[in-house]
């Protein structure tokens, strides 16, 4: 999918989350879309040919919807494997973990177990910027928006696009909700 297509489908991507039982692929496409606009550091794979492991840390809130979205799909090249994971120690292999709302026990779990490796992470919960996750999914006017913490993604080493910058609804460190 070209760069422009991309940033187009995720503006229109949220107008679809006033209906509550759409809200899940709703973001499982952003999910898909978002790992396109992240760069990690040479050192986060240990060969070309590995995965980008798309992990669920919890309850699964996406059914099938986040498996279709990523079905044959790629990111910075790779193909791309959902996983589900219970415990802090199943993220071992996961390049991004998403975070669903209401445990925000695992949100510092998995924020710790990451801590030394360059994991983007993604979450719901209301706090989930301030507890150093990245990429926090919110409701905003009934569509389904996202706010950044790019100082937390930096410190991980990771970079995004300019392009996923232009289209969240706020950044951390760069001031009010557009």
């Amino acid at each position: 999918m070209a760069l422009g297509r991309a940033i187009a489908a995720l503006a229109l991507l949220g107008t679809l989350a006033g209906q509550r039982g759409l809200e899940y692929e709703v973001k499982a496409a952003y999910l898909y879309n978002i790992v396109n606009f992240v760069t990690w550091p040479p050192g986060a794979f240990d060969n070309a040919a590995d995965p980008l492991h798309v992990c669920v840390y919890g309850p699964d809130p996406f059914g099938r919807s986040l498996d279709n979205a990523m079905a044959g799909g790629t990111a910075n090249n790779r193909t791309v494997q959902v996983l589900r994971v219970n415990d802090a120690a199943g993220l071992a292999p996961c390049e991004v973990v998403f975070l669903p709302s209401g445990n925000t026990d695992r949100v510092d779990q998995a924020i710790k177990a990451t801590a030394a490796r360059p994991v983007l992470t993604i979450g719901e919960a209301p706090d989930f910027l301030r507890r150093g996750g990245m990429i926090a999914f919110v409701i905003d006017g009934g569509r389904v928006r996202f706010d950044i913490n790019e100082p937390a993604a930096m410190a991980r080493g990771l970079t995004l696009s300019s392009r996923l910058l232009q289209v969240a609804r706020t950044i951390v460190g760069r001031g009010a909700i557009r």
